[in-house]
């Protein structure tokens, strides 16, 4: 956390309106948030607490407003009352809000807190013994995810995120300054705004229903995939909002190697279905997952090592693959 902010008084404030006095904190991470685990030494009950300021402005977004927020934990609380998913549950303040406000008088700040109960496991790597059977299940759990949507009457207002073309051409726009600064060539850009063209062709011509758009997971992926013995355990919530299911997996398979993908989608197909045709739009989620990646940290100086090194391999074989209506998911690692 390098920042002047004073973050161990911010904790402790924050901890405050939960009652929680005496706690141990180890930090987890700060992307889109600061993450922390909380371990409170009255009781030995451990929490994440989270406090809603991302790392870059640029991952700033309506998810860290108030309403945001309260739309977030709510999606959270109904997945734990109608699924038989194995979740976090959010936790209420003195108040009786779940969502906390903390005026950082020191830096004229206010900040946005959540805590959460701790969900023991391990982030999953791919590498796990049982890591084909850890495929299978976070597929299930996708599926699980989509079907709560399907029924699922939308509390209003309910204000997230919106996964359309126009949230991606926005991330796309910021890469043109990876070209001012030599991080990919302006041929390597170009490539990505080809792509992105078809993306929208595709888009325009699948229809949001019921049965193909509604509110999905959007970063489950990474480090948010949590592994109990062969329990996955999807985390933070923090990007969900509105977009096409499908799109949703082409997320998720970004973290998995090309011997796993198969083994999502099979776990997915055992309580939705699937069929040939619906490649384009996964892969088409696969690449906008990739394409959002490098727009939230493209002014992040430690980030562009990482988009140096893995922009010629996306836009040689992903992007030019899938602009001749070439499979890849299955073919290219």
């Amino acid at each position: 956390m390098k920042n002047t902010i004073d973050y161990d008084k911010l904790i402790e404030v924050a901890l405050g309106h939960y009652g929680i006095t005496d706690f141990s904190s180890i930090f987890i991470r700060q992307n889109d948030n600061i993450t922390l685990k909380i371990e409170n030494n009255e009781n030995n009950n451990c929490y994440v607490l989270r406090i809603h300021s991302p790392i870059t402005p640029g991952l700033y977004g309506v998810q860290h407003t108030f309403e945001g927020l309260n739309s977030e934990v709510e999606l959270l609380n109904s997945l734990n009352e109608q699924t038989s998913l194995t979740l976090q549950q959010p936790i209420k303040n003195k108040k009786g809000n779940l969502v906390t406000t903390i005026v950082d008088t020191d830096n004229n700040l206010i900040q946005l807190a959540t805590l959460l109960t701790w969900k023991d496991g391990d982030v999953y790597t791919g590498v796990e013994i049982n890591s084909k059977n850890i495929s299978y299940e976070v597929g299930v759990v996708l599926a699980k995810i989509h079907n709560f949507s399907n029924n699922w009457i939308i509390p209003q207002p309910f204000i997230r995120p919106v996964y359309d073309i126009e949230k991606y051409r926005n991330l796309t726009d910021r890469l043109q300054y990876g070209v001012e600064i030599n991080l990919f060539t302006p041929e390597q850009y170009d490539v990505i705004l080809d792509t992105l063209k078809y993306i929208k062709v595709i888009f325009d011509r699948i229809p949001k229903t019921n049965n193909n758009w509604g509110i999905i997971h959007a970063d489950l992926q990474g480090g948010n995939i949590i592994v109990n013995n062969d329990t996955v355990i999807p985390i933070d919530f923090g990007f969900s909002g509105y977009g096409y299911y499908l799109f949703d997996i082409g997320i998720t398979l970004t973290t998995f190697k090309i011997n796993h993908r198969k083994k999502v989608l099979e776990g997915y197909k055992t309580l939705r279905n699937l069929n040939e045709e619906d490649e384009i739009l996964i892969s088409a989620g696969f690449l906008l997952a990739i394409f959002g990646g490098f727009g939230f940290v493209v002014n992040n100086q430690e980030s562009h090592e990482w988009i140096q090194r893995r922009m010629p391999y996306v836009t040689q074989n992903y992007c030019s693959a899938f602009l001749v209506k070439k499979s890849f998911l299955f073919e290219i690692e």
